[in-house]
């Protein structure tokens, strides 16, 4: 009886407790950030940029990963340029390249980490000579 009096007492008092206590504070966006991996048979160099920028050169080996990020100005800005990707994706020594150009999400993220990317893979494209990217899902 005392035990089941207690325990009628201590509920209220625990859910006040949890109803009135602190949450836990979300780490604010600082950087936009994307990822891109290569799982494609071929070492594949790509150029980047950030808006109005001028062009980068990135190079992945198969299996490979790189990290893009734009820091914000300020926190939770949550706003950056757009970030563009082009390659060649024509492996065949017999063609003329053939030069794709895509426009990349990128994710709001406290920290330039994996797991925090708007993510696209590199993969093999109908055969072994084409590549392409895609949105990974």
């Amino acid at each position: 009886m005392v035990r089941s009096t207690l325990l009628a007492l201590a509920a209220p008092v625990a859910l006040a407790a949890t109803l009135f206590s602190p949450g836990t504070a979300e780490a604010a966006n600082r950087f936009a950030v994307t990822g891109i991996e290569n799982k494609s048979t071929h070492t594949i160099t790509y150029q980047y940029k950030w808006g109005d920028d001028p062009w980068h050169t990135a190079t992945l080996k198969p299996g490979e990963t790189r990290l893009h990020w734009w820091t914000y100005s300020k926190a939770n800005e949550n706003k950056s340029p757009a970030l563009r990707v082009r390659f060649d994706s024509e492996f065949d020594p017999k063609q003329k390249p053939f030069f794709i150009e895509y426009a990349l999400k990128r994710s709001a993220a406290p920290a330039h980490d994996w797991e925090d990317a708007h993510k696209y893979v590199f993969t093999n494209d109908g055969n072994k000579f084409f590549i392409d990217l895609h949105e990974k899902k």
